[in-house]
This record gives C-alpha cells, structure tokens and sequence, in this order.
C-alpha cells in the first residue's frame, strides 16, 4: 500500500526532472556550401533548444537558416535536426563546478527544404566550445557540417554544408551533478552491450496495393548492435542491419548503418530499480542506407522503433523489436514516381542482448 501512494511522488520526481539541466541557444555566423559548382559562402542563424541528460551526454533541437549558392541559384536552406551532444572532456577528468569551459561533440539528422522545393534528410556532424559568461549565461562558438545525399539540390554527389557558429547560450535549473548517483554510468569502461537479431522488412513505396501485396513482398533481415547504457532511463547503440529487399520489380540487397537514442521506460518510471523483469525502449534512429546495386549513392536515413524487452538476468536480454526505416525517393528504383516521405522498410526483428564488462547498475 505505501508503495502505491509513493508511486505518483516517484513519477512526479522524474517528469520535475525533465526542466533540469535544459538549455537555449541563439547563434549567428557564416557558412561555406560545398557543392558540384564549387565552395561558396554565405551565412545564417540558429535557435536551439536541449537538454543535458547526464553530466556528460545530452539531446537537443535545433532550426537553422542558412542563405548560400547552390548549383544553380543562390537561395535559403532550411534546416531542422536533433543532435546527440557528448562532453568529452567531463568524461575523462570528472565534473568540475567552477571549471568555466565545457566542449562537445555533436552527432544528428534531420531534415533540409529549399525555397526551389527540394526536400531530403540531412546529417549532422561536429564541436563546440563554450565559457561562462556571468550567472547562466555562456558564449559558444560551433564549427559543424551538414551533409546532403547525392541528387539533392541538383548535385550528382553528395554535399555538404560547414557552419561556423558563435552566441550565447542560457542554461535553465543547471546543475551538472543532479543525476550523478547510482542512477548514471560511472565511467567509459562500464555498461556496454552487444546484439544480434533476425527477422523480417517489408519495402514500402506508392504503388503497392493491398496488405497482402505487402506482405508478398516480405524478405529477411539480419542484425547486430554494439551500444552502451548511460544511465537507467537512456541508452545510445550503433547498428548495422540488411540483407535483401524486395519490390515488385526486382529483389535486391542493401545495408542499412544506424545510430540510435533510446529511453527504458522502466528507468524512467522507476530508477531506483536498475533493472525490472520487462521493459519497453521508444527510440530515434539516424543512419546511412545504400543498395549494394548502387554503391554511388549513400543515402541519409531516418528511422523510428519500439523495442519490448525480457531480462531474466542483468546481464542477459531478449528483445522483439519493431523499427521503420525512411528514405529518400530514389532508394526505391521503381518506375512510378516516389514523394519525399512514400519509400521505406518496415522491420520487425527478434533477438538477443548481452552485457559485457562492468556494470553500474546492480
């Protein structure tokens, strides 16, 4: 019974602790679009909103104008994307309240539109580095680059956009050793996992009929993850998954190499309990996937999944998990014309975890 009425007060405390440790940011700066025509410059700004997960690792959202010279045209490109942000420094030495420098290094995907209508999937890659101003208030400067698929734009291959970023960023409730307890991995050397799945993908794209024209099209999958837990509500993994899929044009194959950002709900309802019986992990996904058929074309993919987890040990798992991967039109290779968001695969995968290594979490 007295853990029943404490149980809203548990859940309460972690939904509170989401507005710990959030941040915004707005920056201005130039940029240098490298693409079929050359290297042209141009400049833009940001707005960015996040949140340090733990003392070391953390998400964010970020909108970003930028105006540059395209192959044909000088115009804005609009970028939306999510980033994973990891403080390397702070991993190595330990957190330090009165050091005033904090660095990172940023990972993401998101999405690009230009104003001529071209619309793709975009990859985000780059460093940071900020002071304490007074109070909450920092200034920052970010070099990163975003990178395009081949075709996008009217460029044959792919291209890439580098920004280099300089404002001011206000930390909300920030208080970087709040999470740092049992809850939290304790260092690089703790927590990692390794997976291998099987199971079965189904090519989306307009055009095909009925359900059981789809499932006519159903073909096997096979897996294998390496990941690490940060802490009992947040786990990060990179994957690489394919085999074959099928049109109703052809069979071909394909690899699909992923990284993935995902929450235990489990550790978030209950992170006392590091471990529970069964559990369910919602994550977001970016990656590359390529047709071994056409190796000139590495597209940018964005993928969604839920995984339902066993745990009869803690070390051991079983997992059955269910992901959608989109791509970009031209993955598809079909005659009927494609939209920016009708080509996918959808999977469904079984499989198996281990935890090597020490662990945090007992």
């Amino acid at each position: 019974m007295l853990h029943l009425l404490l149980h809203p007060l548990q859940v309460e405390a972690q939904l509170h602790s989401l507005f710990y440790n959030n941040f915004v940011s707005f920056g201005v700066g130039g940029d240098c679009y490298l693409n079929d025509a050359g290297a042209n410059m141009g400049f833009g700004f940001e707005v960015t909103y996040g949140k340090w997960l733990v003392s070391t690792a953390g998400v964010r959202m970020q909108f970003s104008p930028q105006f540059a010279k395209g192959v044909d045209e000088a115009q804005p490109y609009y970028y939306g994307h999510i980033d994973y942000l990891f403080d390397p420094v702070t991993s190595l030495r330990g957190v330090n309240r009165s050091r005033a420098w904090r660095s990172y290094c940023l990972a993401g995907v998101g999405f690009v539109h230009t104003m001529s209508g071209d619309n793709d999937f975009c990859a985000v890659a780059g460093v940071g580095l900020d002071r304490r101003l007074v109070g909450d208030w920092r200034l920052f400067g970010e070099l990163k680059a975003i990178v395009h698929p081949s075709d996008f734009d009217h460029n044959t291959r792919m291209s890439a956009n580098t920004v280099l970023t300089f404002g001011a960023v206000y930390d909300i409730n920030y208080n970087p050793t709040r999470s740092r307890s049992r809850f939290e991995t304790r260092g690089m050397a703790y927590d990692w996992f390794f997976q291998v799945g099987l199971g079965g993908c189904s090519f989306n794209y307009k055009g095909i009929g009925s359900f059981s024209d789809r499932l006519g099209l159903l073909s096997p999958i096979i897996e294998f993850n390496f990941g690490k837990r940060i802490n009992t509500a947040c786990l990060i993994r990179m994957g690489v998954s394919g085999l074959y899929a099928r049109s109703s044009e052809e069979l071909f194959s394909y690899y699909n190499v992923r990284g993935d950002l995902m929450l235990d709900i489990s550790g978030i309802l209950y992170p006392e309990r590091a471990y529970t019986r069964f559990t369910a992990r919602p994550y977001i996904s970016t990656g590359v996937v390529s047709r071994l058929d056409d190796q000139t074309n590495f597209l940018i993919s964005s993928d969604a999944g839920l995984q339902f987890v066993f745990r009869p040990d803690n070390r051991d798992e079983i997992f059955l998990e269910a992901r959608y991967i989109l791509t970009p039109p031209r993955f598809a290779h079909v005659e009927i014309e494609q939209s920016t968001f009708s080509v996918g695969m959808a999977m469904i995968v079984a499989g198996y975890s281990y935890s090597f290594g020490k662990n945090s979490f007992k």
